[in-house]
């Protein structure tokens, strides 16, 4: 089969997936409690280029034994914070002691209320969490502050991360960076990996490629698989440093390693279609089904793709299908076009018109040109849905921005409407324009 046969089902090519919308790019709070922070010490590769305190304490708290346990006790009841957050650790953990959520919460209380800067990191980490506590982002932010300010790194990204996504403050880019450089000066790999994001799109620092490269090299450098991705993009496309596909792939191929899901899409694709790197589909495919595996949408879609024209693979259109359907579930604009495209075609699934008509209409509604194309044509020739010459020319009209027009049709619908409806279509297309830029 040919790739042509299902109009609309196309290989995505990939750019630089690094967008804005700090909700998708900067990653949610550390979650740093002991048992869980103890895993990431022996199993991955540390966030920060130097062993963090926390890291520290927790692997001294790791160690304690119960005869330990009534000295640290009685030290801790006197107000000394670093045994009370010892006396957390240990509770939390189950060093020495049984586990117990409910002790450790209180004397990690205890701990942030003394002062102690690492404690009042956690505790905000529980209250943004809601893990032993209510939710409470304005505590959690009030306690992030409370740590940052006292410069530990940890804190001092939290907090970054707090005013950019406007929990428990106002949103602000500017505050957001400057506690980000404060992490990032002292090694934090993902603050400086936001640091890089920010200077790409002149987010709350100065707009610089080069500014961004500096940062993605820190975190890259520290083995943080998301530095080592996008400085594997800016290699790719020549932004911020000279162009070099050797690089690109390199890093890449790093990120894929330590598990960067877009890294495994891209370099999938990359493999695919000989982009940069010699072509060789059926590795392309194995990095692309890691991260379809994982629930990457990009790459779930690009997979199936790979299914659709039997590339890397062998030709199944049921199973392209299925992961056409995967991605559109998640809302992927070229994957609900495709699954369209099968359903419109009656490809590998029976032919519905009114269930091609639902998933144009949601490639559409997210900008996919040749969705609002078929999505025009099914309008104007009530295709799957009832006739409607206003909405037709109102898709008709986007899909032509994208370079997806037909002037034959264009003309037959013109022919076929009145100047007050292609009037009222053309305010549609413009309040439709005006409400996603």
């Amino acid at each position: 089969m040919v790739a042509g046969r299902i109009a609309g089902v196309e290989p995505r090519r990939h750019t630089q997936r690094c967008r804005k919308g700090y909700d998708v790019n900067f990653p949610k709070y550390m979650r740093r409690t002991a048992s869980r922070l103890l895993l990431v010490i022996l199993l991955s590769p540390l966030v920060f280029s130097q062993k963090d305190e926390l890291d520290v304490m927790v692997e001294a708290a790791s160690k304690l034994k119960s005869s330990d346990i009534p000295a640290l006790q009685q030290k801790a009841e006197t107000g000394d914070p670093k045994a009370q957050f010892t006396l957390a650790l240990a509770y939390e953990g189950g060093f020495g002691v049984e586990k117990d959520d409910l002790r450790a919460l209180k004397w990690v209380s205890k701990a942030a209320q003394s002062g102690d800067a690492l404690a009042q990191n956690e505790l905000g980490a529980d209250y943004a969490s809601g893990e032993g506590v209510q939710k409470d982002d304005i505590k959690a932010f009030e306690w992030f502050k409370k740590s940052a300010e006292q410069g530990y790194a940890g804190a001092q990204y939290n907090l970054g991360t707090s005013y950019a996504d406007g929990h428990g403050v106002q949103s602000s880019l500017d505050e957001a960076a400057k506690w980000f450089l404060k992490a990032a000066e002292q090694g934090d790999a993902k603050a400086a990996d936001n640091l890089g994001r920010m200077s790409l799109f002149g987010e709350g620092v100065p707009k610089s490629d080069a500014g961004a490269a500096r940062w993605f090299r820190q975190a890259a450098d520290a083995g943080l698989a998301a530095g080592e991705y996008h400085l594997g993009n800016l290699y790719r496309h020549g932004q911020g440093v000279p162009k070099n596909s050797a690089l690109a792939v390199e890093w890449l191929t790093k990120a894929a390693q330590n598990g960067n899901v877009e890294a495994q899409t891209n370099l999938g694709l990359m493999l695919c279609t000989g982009d940069g790197v010699a072509k060789d589909c059926k590795s392309g495919v194995r990095w692309l089904r890691q991260a379809a595996e994982k629930g990457d949408a990009a790459g779930q879609n690009d997979l199936g793709y790979q299914y659709l024209i039997g590339e890397g693979v062998p030709e199944d259109e049921k199973t392209a299908f299925t992961w056409f359907m995967k991605a559109a579930q998640q809302g992927l604009p070229d994957a609900e076009a495709a699954v369209a495209a099968m359903y419109d075609d009656g490809t590998a699934v029976e032919q519905s018109f009114p269930k091609a008509f639902e998933w144009y209409r949601k490639a559409a509604e997210q900008g996919n040109s040749k969705a609002q194309f078929k999505l025009a044509v099914m309008y104007a020739k009530a295709k799957g849905t009832g006739y409607d010459v206003v909405s037709a020319y109102q898709w008709l009209l986007l899909a032509e921005r994208g370079g997806q027009g037909d002037a034959k049709l264009k003309k037959l619908m013109e022919a076929h409407s009145t100047p007050e409806q292609r009037v009222e279509a053309k305010t549609k297309a413009s309040e439709w324009i005006s409400h996603h830029q």
